[in-house]
């Protein structure tokens, strides 16, 4: 009897690491899907560079560089998101600069966003009576959607940590909506395959940020 209860410890002991490797290799496997996904998306973007230079107490140059050709978004918001400024430039390149004069705004602080294609630098300043503090520059990237045999996949990289939903909308209004969380990398895939033919939008949104992918089906 002794040698049977034994027995049933070492077997429990086996099971359980069996398990905790188990565990192991499934982390294991997120992970590395994980770097894929991350991999994947920063592989695909522009990476371009935005750098704010202070050459008076209320003026200074913003001076954008990108490897490869683009148009590029430029806009001044406060911080509750007020639009002060906003200028798109008409032809691609690789370069662009601009002298501000901020003379005119109130003192206080702002958001100089930049968009190249899918990729947003961000750099909050604060334009003070004696000269103007430039922060940290912040890279952000869109989310990656495709839709392919009735499948939707998306991955997104959500650096700021906040809760998004997923939503999809056909022509009457909104017929499917999902918790997707806060990670790090958001990813995951819907079958489509049951949906009637037709048009329909595809939102992922959180508190501050909302992206918008059309399929046709």
């Amino acid at each position: 009897m002794f040698y049977s209860i034994i027995e049933k410890i070492i077997l429990c002991l086996q099971s359980l690491v069996k398990l905790k490797l188990q565990v192991m290799k499934t982390i294991k496997l997120l992970t590395m899907l994980t770097a894929v996904a991350i991999s994947a998306i920063v592989t695909a973007v522009e990476k371009p560079k935005m750098d704010v230079i202070p050459l008076t107490a209320d003026r200074a140059i913003v001076s954008v560089t990108n490897e490869n050709p683009a148009l590029f978004e430029m806009s001044i918001e406060t911080l509750d998101g007020s639009l002060v400024f906003y200028k798109q430039t008409t032809s691609a390149s690789t370069q662009y600069q601009q002298v501000f004069d901020f003379a005119n705004l109130e003192k206080g602080k702002y958001v100089l966003n930049l968009k190249v294609n899918d990729t947003k630098v961000i750099r909050e300043f604060e334009v003070t009576s004696k000269n103007i503090h430039v922060g940290e520059s912040k890279l952000r990237f869109d989310p990656y959607f495709s839709f392919k045999n009735d499948m939707l996949k998306f991955s997104y990289l959500n650096f700021d940590q906040e809760n998004y939903q997923l939503y999809i909308y056909n022509n009457e209004g909104l017929i499917f909506q999902k918790k997707m969380g806060n990670d790090f990398a958001i990813q995951n895939g819907f079958n489509l395959s049951k949906l009637e033919s037709g048009n329909y939008k595809v939102v992922l949104s959180s508190r501050n940020n909302e992206f918008a992918y059309n399929i046709v089906k």
